[in-house]
């Protein structure tokens, strides 16, 4: 009787645990699945977080796509975040992804014209528009309309995801009241790279001059005013030594680049490439309206700090344009000589410029 109840109790274990079997089976993938599988990826900029750009990537680009990822469950990326020259000095963002030191980045274009030449359209083209998002789109737009351009990129191993901006337009800040252009004859303006072209015509003395020594060189009036921007004066407290801005909108330039080590890239797999691509030209849009935002609040402050904003005509804005040389023109014809398409994507940036609209005090593109 004891054997008969032991074997009973045997094939009633037996059939529990088959049907447990069978359930488990017939669980969904994911429910089986108990943990994601983690993916590495180290995040470069030679910025500290307290510049805009990177303070989105970590507060928006990064937890977005986190969010994303988990929604399916099947992967998880396991951050190592390298800002503020933790692997990358100034300049060094573009080599340190290309030689496999981190695997994504934001590469600051305007460092490199001899390597991603077609990023300095927006600093060709000056007085053209502010809107720091129309102009980040249009850039992502044309990559994706002359995919020549991203082969630009894979020359050098890196995967192009989006163009990006934080500076809404370029101003000129200056110790001394300016009324007229004739103001800046004599003077001496400081500014970066190809900003310094935005002087011909004025009979200004252009200084070349990075945002971290502005301040010291205005107070001891080294310099007389310097080409920045309403949120940089902020930050750098600018307003105490160059209180007046002269409100001449240069324009919205697209100086940021999010670019993937192509190794990194080839081994990821499709469902996080594609999260990547979605949240980069999410966070691409995200910064622009964020660099509007702070753009206002800053200004605000300015004034608040004492400083007074001095704005141009259209007509004096018109004449500061027909000054200077047909630099756009210059562009074109040295992406040309590289084997590049410059005068089409000169044009059809024009043309999307037209279309939207916008204050254009130059054609650049029909002399």
């Amino acid at each position: 009787m004891a054997k008969n109840t032991e074997n009973m109790l045997n094939r009633l274990l037996y059939v529990s645990l088959a049907a447990a079997l069978m359930c488990v089976a017939a669980l969904p993938a994911s429910a089986q699945q108990t943990k994601p599988e983690e993916i590495p990826l180290i995040a470069v900029d030679s910025y500290a977080t307290t510049a805009l750009w990177t303070l989105v990537f970590v507060e928006y680009f990064i937890p977005e796509v986190d969010r994303r990822l988990a929604e399916s469950g099947n992967y998880k990326i396991r951050w190592n975040k390298a800002f503020g020259g933790t692997i990358a000095k100034t300049r060094g963002v573009l080599d340190s992804i290309e030689h496999d030191l981190a695997d994504i980045g934001i590469v600051t274009t305007p460092y490199h014209p001899d390597k991603v030449p077609f990023h300095n359209l927006p600093y060709a083209t000056p007085l053209v528009t502010s809107d720091i998002g129309l102009v980040a789109r249009t850039m992502s737009e044309l990559v994706d309309r002359y995919p020549i351009l991203a082969e630009e990129w894979k020359r050098h191993r890196l995967v192009f995801l989006t163009t990006a901006g934080s500076i809404d337009t370029y101003q000129v800040l200056t110790n001394y009241p300016v009324n007229t252009l004739d103001d800046f004859k004599g003077r001496k303006i400081a500014g970066v790279g190809l900003n310094l072209r935005l002087l011909t015509g004025l009979d200004a003395s252009p200084v070349n001059s990075g945002i971290s020594d502005w301040y010291n060189n205005l107070a001891t009036g080294l310099i007389d005013g310097v080409i920045g921007w309403i949120e940089g004066s902020i930050a750098y407290r600018l307003y105490e030594v160059a209180p007046y801005m002269v409100d001449v909108r240069l324009g919205a330039v697209a100086t940021k680049a999010i670019v993937v080590n192509e190794r990194t890239w080839d081994r990821l797999p499709e469902e996080v490439r594609t999260v990547l691509i979605q949240t980069a030209k999410d966070y691409r849009d995200e910064l622009a309206r964020e660099t509007d935002r702070r753009a206002a609040r800053s200004t605000q402050l300015y004034i608040e700090n004492g400083g007074k904003i001095m704005t141009l005509s259209d007509e004096q804005r018109r004449v500061w344009a027909m000054g200077l040389p047909n630099i756009a023109r210059d562009w074109a014809d040295d992406m040309e000589e590289r084997g590049l398409p410059g005068n089409d994507i000169l044009r059809d940036y024009m043309d999307i410029m037209r279309a939207n609209k916008q204050p254009i005090m130059r054609q650049w593109d029909r002399e």
